[in-house]
């Protein structure tokens, strides 16, 4: 016959048992952030935008002050017609790191398709003062304006 001490101590070690199993689980579930981004972009390569955009979503919410990972975020939206949220994380991005040219350069594509030419300019100006002998985002820029741009993503 068990004693109540007894009872009492194996109700507490059930009890421990359902509330630490839960947060233990979670710890496993998570996926490894670097291993995120790499999936995302091997996603972009492919313009498999819809994966892109789920993966960089879990990437962004365990990265939230990776620039890198919005812009990504943003093109996939973009690619997708999701204009309202490609912008918004394209700004996030800029907001964390002013002077990322990836993201001027993508932004500034965004606004060429949405026939806003002054704010495409924009990027283009700042890109032109971050890349006074000029880069590879200046270049895409200019040549998406001009519309001699063949981008794959």
């Amino acid at each position: 016959m068990m004693t109540k001490k007894f009872q009492f101590n194996v109700c507490l070690f059930v009890m421990s048992l359902c509330i630490a199993t839960p947060t233990q689980a979670n710890k496993y579930d998570k996926e490894d952030p670097s291993e995120l981004y790499e999936k995302a972009t091997e996603q972009l390569e492919k313009e498999d935008y819809k994966k892109a955009v789920k993966t960089l979503k879990k990437y962004t919410k365990s990265e939230s002050k990776d620039a890198d990972g919005w812009t990504l975020l943003a093109f996939a939206n973009r690619k997708l017609g999701n204009y309202n949220e490609a912008e918004k994380h394209y700004k996030r991005a800029l907001r964390l790191d002013a002077d990322n040219k990836v993201a001027l350069e993508y932004q500034g594509e965004m606004f060429i398709e949405l026939g806003r030419l002054d704010e495409a300019n924009a990027n283009l100006a700042k890109l032109k003062s971050l890349c006074p002998e000029s880069c590879e985002e200046l270049e895409m820029l200019e040549n998406y304006i001009t519309g001699s741009a063949t981008k794959s993503w």
